[in-house]
Order: C-alpha cells, then sequence, then structure tokens
C-alpha cells in the first residue's frame, strides 16, 4: 500500500474522525473499546448499539489478510439482532511465536493506521461503509534497535545551562520506509544521485531509506513516513524515548503522535542529544499554500528524560514551533558550536554494537593525536548535506565554513582554509580538516558516505591562546560558498517538477570556549559520574 498517496485522506479522516462511524446510518454502532493487537494476547472488539430504536443486523469483524492467516480461536462474527444498549465482544487471538512477533511488527505501521489501512473492519447489514475503529499495537521492537536505548552516556555534550528544545523543524515528507531502487525512489519524491564511482554504497546513491532499514534503528518499519528531527539542550535517558512522548500539532488544527522515534543518526556515547521522529506530519507545499498540511509545534507529552550535570530531569512540557523546509533559505542550520580539547571519550558505540562498523570517525582517528589537538564542534537542526544526498567530505571545510576570530581589541580576522597556518600575536591556528563524518580511512570519492547526525568536528591544532580568539562559526551559505541540504534534498539529479527541501541561509553561531570545562556529562549503570 502507498500510503503516501493516501496522506491528504489520511489526514482528512483524523480531523473529521470518520472511520469510527460518522455518517447518520452509522453513529447507532459503536466500537467502545482501543482493541489491542499483541502477539501472545487476545484482542478484543467491543460494540455496542446505540440506537434508540432499531437493532443492528448480523454484525461481524473483517482482518486484513495477513492477520487473518495468524489469529487463533476466532470469534468475529454474530448471527441475528443487536438489540438497543446490546453491547457484543467480538475476539480472537495470536500466538507469541516468532513468524507472528515479525509479522505484527512488519504491519506495525498499519496497524496504527487502520482508518487508512483497513487492518480490521466490523461491518453490518445495516452499515454503508464499514468501520475502522482506531487500533493499539504492542510487539517488541527489532533487536538491533534495542541496543540504542542502553542508558549509556559518555562525555557527551551539554549545550546550554539548562534543558531545553532548541530545534524541531519539519524534516522532508514521506520517503522513510520505500522499497529499495531507483524506480521507487522517483516515485515516492526521493532524489536519486548521479555516481560515478562504480558499485556505489545505497546510501550513495539516495537518502531514501527502505522499510527493513527503519526496522534496524527505529524498531519497526515505516512505509513512506515523514521525518522531524527533535534537537535538545541535554543528551536524552535513551530508554525513555517512546514515539508517544511526542505530540505533534499541525497547522489544521490535528495532534498527531509520531510512529517510531529513535536517537538514530545520533548514536554515539558522547552525542544523543537528538531525538528523530517518523509519522504523517504534513506535504511538501509551502505554509500559505491551498491545501498545505504542515507541523507547527512540538510538544513533549510523556516520559523523555534529559541528563543534565546533576542527573536525570523530566522533558514533559518542553516545546518548541516548528520550521519548515519547503520555504526558501528554511533547509539545516545550526543551534550550537563549541570548542574544547580534543577527546575521543565516548566515541563510538562500542565493539559488540551491531553498528560498530561504522566507527572509528574521531579526529584522532582521521588525523593522528599530534595534529588532533582541539574540536570544535558544531551543533545542528538536521543531517547537513551539499545536496540532500552526496556526504560532506573530510576535506571540505573551505566549501562551507569560515571561522571568525575576535582580537583584544575588538578587530575581526577570519580562518577560510584547511591545511594553512594562521599567525597571530597570541600564537598559531590550523584548521586540519572536519571529522565525525564517515569511517576512518574511506576513500573521499562521490560513493563517500558519512553518518548524516547532527555533528560535524572541525578539527584543529596550534596555540592555546590563539584558540581562544575563535568567537564564532559562520556557513555563508553564498558568494561562492556551498549551502546545506537536508536529506529530503535534490541531489545532483533532480525529478522535474518534484518539490524538495530547501538549502539552508547564512548562519553566523557564536562558539562556546570550553577548553577550561568541556561542558559534558557521564551517566551509565544509572549513575552520574563525575
Amino acid at each position: 500500500m502507498r500510503l503516501n498517496l493516501l496522506k491528504p485522506l489520511y489526514l482528512a479522516m483524523l480531523l473529521t474522525g470518520c472511520g469510527n462511524g460518522a455518517n447518520n446510518q452509522q453513529t447507532s454502532l459503536r466500537v467502545v473499546n482501543s482493541p489491542l493487537i499483541s502477539p501472545g494476547t487476545t484482542t478484543y472488539i467491543v460494540i455496542k448499539n446505540t440506537s434508540t430504536s432499531s437493532g443492528i443486523s448480523n454484525p461481524s469483524v473483517r482482518l486484513a489478510p495477513w492477520l487473518t492467516a495468524l489469529a487463533q480461536n476466532k470469534n468475529l462474527t454474530y448471527s441475528g439482532t443487536l438489540a438497543v444498549n446490546q453491547s457484543y465482544t467480538f475476539s480472537f487471538s495470536l500466538e507469541s511465536d516468532p513468524q507472528t512477533i515479525e509479522a505484527t511488527r512488519t504491519n506495525y505501521q498499519f496497524i496504527l493506521t487502520n482508518p487508512v489501512s483497513n487492518t480490521l473492519q466490523i461491518n453490518t447489514t445495516s452499515l454503508a461503509t464499514p468501520l475502522t475503529p482506531q487500533l493499539d499495537v504492542n510487539v517488541a521492537p527489532s533487536a538491533t534497535y534495542l541496543t540504542l536505548t542502553e542508558d549509556i552516556l559518555i562525555n557527551a555534550d551539554l549545550w546550554s545551562d539548562k534543558p531545553e528544545i532548541l530545534s524541531a523543524g519539519y524534516g522532508f515528507e514521506g520517503i522513510q520506509g520505500v522499497q529499495q531502487g531507483e524506480s521507487y525512489v522517483i516515485a515516492a519524491g526521493g532524489a536519486w544521485e548521479q555516481v560515478g564511482t562504480p558499485n556505489p554504497p545505497y546510501r550513495a546513491l539516495t537518502s531514501v531509506t527502505t522499510p527493513q532499514g527503519v526496522e534496524a534503528t527505529y524498531g519497526y518499519p515505516t512505509y513512506y513516513a515523514d521525518a522531524m528531527p527533535i534537537v535538545f539542550s541535554w543528551p536524552v535517558l535513551p530508554s525513555t524515548v517512546d514515539p508517544k512522548d511526542f505530540q505533534v500539532l499541525l497547522n489544521t488544527g490535528a495532534l498527531v503522535t509520531p510512529f517510531v522515534a529513535s536517537i538514530t543518526p545520533n548514536i554515539e556515547y558522547n552525542e544523543r542529544s537528538d531525538v528523530v521522529i517518523f509519522g504523517e506530519f504534513g506535504n511538501r507545499l509551502a505554509p500559505g499554500t491551498l491545501g498545505a498540511v504542515y507541523p507547527v509545534s512540538v510538544t513533549i507529552v510523556s516520559k523523555l528524560q534529559l541528563v543534565g550535570p546533576e542527573g536525570p530531569v523530566s522533558a514533559v512540557g518542553l516545546t518548541h514551533n516548528s520550521s519548515n523546509p519547503y520555504l526558501p533559505n528554511s533547509g539545516p542550520t545550526l543551534v550550537g558550536a563549541k570548542l574544547s580539547i580534543m577527546s575521543t571519550v565516548g566515541e563510538g558505540v562500542g565493539p559488540n554494537s551491531p553498528f560498530a562498523a561504522n566507527y572509528p570517525n574521531d579526529g584522532v582517528a582521521y588525523y593522528g593525536e599530534s595534529n588532533a589537538q582541539y574540536r570544535l564542534r558544531i551543533y545542528t537542526t538536521g543531517g547537513f548535506s551539499p545536496d540532500g544526498v552526496a556526504a560532506v567530505l573530510p576535506t571540505d571545510f573551505k566549501k562551507f565554513f569560515k571561522l571568525q576570530l575576535t582580537n583584544p581589541n575588538g578587530s575581526i580576522n577570519w580562518i577560510t582554509d584547511s591545511g594553512i597556518n594562521y599567525s597571530y600575536p597570541q600564537g598559531n591556528i590550523q584548521v586540519v580538516g572536519l571529522a565525525d563524518l564517515g569511517v576512518a580511512g574511506e576513500s573521499y570519492n562521490d560513493a563517500y558516505i558519512e553518518d548524516f547526525d547532527n555533528y560535524i568536528d572541525i578539527v584543529l591544532k596550534g596555540d592555546e591562546s590563539a584558540m581562544r580568539l575563535i568567537t564564532a562559526v559562520e556557513i555563508p551559505a553564498a558568494n561562492g560558498y556551498l549551502p546545506f541540504y537536508n536529506p529530503g534534498g535534490p541531489g545532483n539529479n533532480p525529478t522535474p517538477g518534484v518539490i524538495y527541501t530547501s538549502p539552508g541561509a547564512y548562519r553566523l553561531q557564536p562558539v562556546t570556549q570550553a577548553i577550561d570545562n568541556p561542558l559534558t556529562v557521564t551517566y551509565v549503570n544509572n549513575q552520574l559520574i563525575k
């Protein structure tokens, strides 16, 4: 099923309440519970005849084919008439075997979107159209995702002195969970990159993810879902991340709960300050356009916790307005920049992680200890890419960035290139290159892939007194400098007529000096380590 094609209908159902009986013929029959579909349990569907004068003839439940094949102990039909105010309970059970668990996980999004997917319908001879009640689902997430819920934070950055949401932007639409292949990607509105290097990895060809890829890092597959990165000032406690933590307010007034949520792709132990949510959040029409649907804000409404200098604190109640990448110059930007002495503590995810092959990607692994002396870590609102698909290369500093230095007399100097020694009365500075990208040792070509997370490290060497002059990172995004796109961008081979996300605008981001105090937190085994 192409849920992206049904998105306008799906959103209309959310707003009008269709699917549970909104016309006159259906108001006499109600589903009075929220049926739970879960392996190893019995699903109950309770209906009630709320008519004041007539009976309901021969009600029954129809299950989707995949669910019919798994259901046991089926009680799905009622022969006769359901009298006024009479209730009846249909039921079926599911085994807890691997086949049932995998099938339930595969159909997770379809269950949650029952008004569109018709996973479960209630029919009677009295109804013009079937009822499709709101369903709930409980099934274990993928084993790989579970490794990302372990509460391990090591040397993770603190970006302000209080817990807050720094950004919560609508990322991009309809490309999270698309069957692999160029034709499927193009049909979904994704970009397909022209890559000259033979046999490139799939991620070098497109930023569109497959359902299997989503399942590995978000617990469950999604299909043609939208993305929103939520960027926090403090790292999140991974075990508390849940899609029900987040409530997205749309411009239509609808309140939407995401399908899935994960710390992916910000999974290194010294990161983990971001949660990305996938769901049905809108379309690609810019605000102000007739028919545009988009997020207005995101609010934390449930158990999510952040970890600060004194340990975990509740994030419930935090809220932030959403940006929209389909407006001009509204692509990804910076929300933080911090200069500290280079450290590899907390880099990577440990040798036993299923994601360990993606590391190391730190400055020391790239350039060696003698060169990687300082790290200017920049913190972004979303993935940074030159075109929406291609990776930023470790050699790309001069294409995107400038460093501002402020002298004691107030005058300004700029560092505009890497590999060049800049001399000042206070000492020397050299930009060695960028890090926190792809695996150290990979070739820098158009098949290079990186982690596409919310962090990029500008690796420096030189004299400490000179480092203290650094006051800002600039993204010129013009006049010979390239802007950044998020993963919904056009790539180098856009399809005519398709709406892609816009590039980011100019940004001058102040740098927090953390040479004396790295402003980090470590929390392992339910203990804050100072």
